[in-house]
């Protein structure tokens, strides 16, 4: 058995992104149904259920307390991914666990993946950076979170780290990984407390909140192949992103839709799916849009509206936003001029 493993809790709009992201799965997936389980870990399965309803899926409670308990000794949010991990990893030794952030969704069958796991690759979603190009996020940041891959470099190389029994003296030239994927073989349990190890330490030292994903980018290469997910899920991170993802599932994953049979619940995201990557790209492309014209970055800027326009040539709001931005942006160079 192979578990789809989600972490969702607190608020409806987390529910439904991890409900859309599970029938996703279930769109896509042509392997042997019986081979694949999901585990859901969260606060409020009741909302879940009817929508999930004839899918292979358990749940996990996760009240308010045992989740803290996995904040750990800095009070670090991100460490519960981990804490969720390990927790079924021993709850079903010698299984394999594919973790998936809410804000996913399926894009192609993961049979393949799946197969590649079993085999014993390990998987995330995608490498992010080198960690000597590292820096405080995709859009611009305060001094305070800009800090924090400088403060993680000079942790690196000031000192080295135990894993698996041997110190291990990590460099710059490593990849920093996302995390919003990852595949775990069976194999991977005993590499968790070092995870977990790693992930605090690293915390500690630079307060960077990237610090549990860099912890797993650091520590399955030492024994297993990383390979990327992004050709089988796609992860809609950026704000704009989800703030658009949540409009369109709150129209959708209603109260009525809940109640159509399984065939139908699963039909409709199939639907869905094109239409929803487009808006999360168009989303992405605004998003580097407005970071480029706060740089005053004036071409950049343009190749970003550019793109998004052929992609969503209707998009009247952005239109408006995009009309306001040049005037804006001419009166701020008729100023400079005088």
């Amino acid at each position: 058995m192979q578990y789809l493993v989600l972490l969702s809790y607190g608020r409806e709009s987390e529910y439904r992104r991890a409900i859309f992201a599970v029938l996703s799965f279930w769109v896509h997936y042509r392997g042997p149904r019986e081979a694949v389980s999901t585990v859901i870990f969260t606060d409020y399965p009741p909302f879940f259920r009817p929508y999930l309803a004839g899918l292979p899926v358990e749940y996990v409670q996760l009240d308010d307390d045992r989740r803290r308990a996995m904040h750990g000794p800095h009070n670090y949010v991100p460490r519960v991914k981990i804490g969720v991990l390990n927790e079924l990893m021993q709850r079903y030794p010698g299984h394999d666990a594919l973790y998936v952030d809410t804000d996913t969704f399926f894009v192609a069958d993961p049979a393949p993946l799946l197969a590649s796991l079993a085999a014993g690759t390990a998987f995330m979603h995608l490498p992010e950076y080198q960690l000597a190009d590292a820096s405080g996020g995709y859009t611009t940041v305060g001094p305070a979170v800009a800090a924090c891959p400088p403060r993680f470099r000079a942790l690196l190389a000031s000192r080295t780290f135990r894993v698996l029994g041997r110190e291990r003296q990590f460099t710059g030239a490593q990849l920093g990984w996302s995390s919003g994927v990852l595949g775990l073989p069976a194999t991977a349990a005993r590499l968790l407390p070092d995870v977990f190890r790693l992930t605090d330490e690293f915390f500690a030292g630079s307060k960077w909140l990237s610090s549990q994903q860099l912890a797993f980018s650091l520590v399955l290469p030492i024994v297993l192949p990383l390979q990327r997910s992004d050709a089988y899920v796609y992860h809609y991170q950026p704000v704009g992103q989800k703030q658009r993802m949540d409009v369109l599932l709150a129209r959708r994953l209603t109260a009525a839709f809940s109640r159509h049979p399984l065939p139908m619940r699963l039909a409709a995201p199939r639907a869905w799916l094109p239409r929803f990557r487009r808006e999360c790209e168009v989303a992405t492309l605004h998003e580097g849009m407005r970071h480029a014209l706060g740089k005053g970055r004036w071409l950049p800027a343009a190749k970003y509206a550019v793109k998004a326009l052929l992609r969503a040539p209707f998009d009247l709001p952005f239109v408006r936003q995009l009309i306001r931005a040049v005037l804006a942006g001419c009166a701020a160079a008729k100023r400079q001029r005088r």
